[in-house]
């Protein structure tokens, strides 16, 4: 599974996104807004792939997820955590 993550400095919830995928021993890439693109948001929509309005977002496998609350319902409908985003024991 290949997943990145596109934030930016001071965001909460860039920080809760990459917190979860590290509770679930997920490797992920992580690309800065400000580092990686610059501060130019024309950059990041190429590479995102479309206009987005929020941080974080997240692709799994090249595919757009979404942001946090898009990345939880994907683990959730997986099993992996509940909706709050809390791991769900086996």
């Amino acid at each position: 599974m290949t997943i990145t993550v596109y934030s930016k400095n001071n965001c909460v919830f860039c920080t809760k996104a990459k917190t979860l995928l590290k509770n679930l021993g997920l490797e992920y890439e992580e690309k800065s807004l400000e580092k990686d693109f610059d501060s130019d948001p024309t950059k990041l929509i190429e590479d995102i792939g479309k206009n987005v309005r929020t941080m974080p977002q997240i692709k799994i496998d090249g595919e757009l997820i979404g942001g946090y609350n898009q990345l939880v319902e994907h683990f959730a409908d997986k099993g992996k955590v509940n909706f709050k985003g809390e791991l769900i024991s086996e």
